[in-house]
């Protein structure tokens, strides 16, 4: 297993040989790549775990609340008190209590007043909440990246024999591991993606026979990738689970722990 330090080392061993033995053909079998990514646009959905912490503060809120004083407000067995008590047994809502006699919510019904309305002007418009699932959804498209918003999405491309993996190519001489990966993400996937590289230091490692491919991190800031045919025939932007279904199973042993569970 390389190193940066080694692969350092041996890019410049590449170019000493190369200035020494001009008439020999040499290819380097050190390879650079790009870890490229979208990170989520949005959060993830509330689990079981969150609901149930939410009713529960919710519960809280309303134990603690100081309670309005009805004696001083209503006769005592007044239509009024009645009203009001049935309109606060809805507040309330339903509880129950575990084994443990701890009060568990079981769910909260909020009552608007109409006092607390706002009334609506003839500018004003009804707060609409924007779907999860997006028309990339609906349609299937992978090449978009308005998919999966709630989720990481990493760019892989389909190279020339076939296979499917993470943008990459040669180092040539003189060229640096992050200086090659940037370079051979832009004549891979063309120059019209905004990309931030987090360091010039290789996040993980392939092997394919004699070559080794070392990638350096990057995220998509804006822009979109479009492939270059000589090079790379499709690209997709997918999640973690789809890159295992797309690449092959020895690719995805090698680059599955540089890849985000979210």
């Amino acid at each position: 297993m390389f190193t940066r330090t080694a692969a350092l080392r041996r890019v410049q061993r590449v170019a000493v040989r190369g200035f020494s033995t001009s008439n020999v053909a040499y290819e380097s079998s050190v390879r650079a790549g790009v870890l490229l990514q979208r990170d989520p646009i949005v959060t993830q959905p509330a689990g079981k775990f969150e609901e149930a912490t939410d009713r529960y503060f919710d519960w809280l809120q309303f134990i603690s609340a100081d309670r309005f004083p009805r004696d001083f407000f209503f006769k005592k067995g007044s239509t009024a008190e009645s009203k009001w008590m049935d309109q606060e047994d809805i507040r309330a809502g339903e509880w129950f209590f575990d084994a443990a006699s701890k009060p568990i919510v079981k769910s909260v019904k909020r009552v608007i007043h109409e006092d607390d309305m706002i009334e609506k002007s003839e500018t004003s418009k009804p707060i609409a909440i924007n779907s999860r699932e997006t028309e990339a959804d609906a349609t299937g498209n992978e090449q978009s990246l308005e998919r999966k918003l709630d989720r990481t999405l990493y760019l892989v491309v389909k190279g020339a024999q076939g296979e499917w993996t993470l943008p990459q190519g040669k180092v040539n001489d003189e060229e640096l591991l992050h200086e090659a990966a940037r370079r051979n993400l832009k004549e891979m996937c063309g120059g019209k993606m905004s990309v931030w590289m987090v360091g010039n230091g290789p996040v993980g490692h392939s092997k394919s026979g004699e070559a080794s491919t070392f990638y350096i991190k990057g995220h998509i800031l804006a822009g979109q990738a479009k492939a270059n045919e000589e090079l790379a025939s499709e690209f997709k932007w997918i999640t973690r689970e789809e890159v295992e279904k797309t690449v092959s199973a020895e690719y995805w042993l090698a680059v599955k722990d540089m890849l985000s569970t979210i």
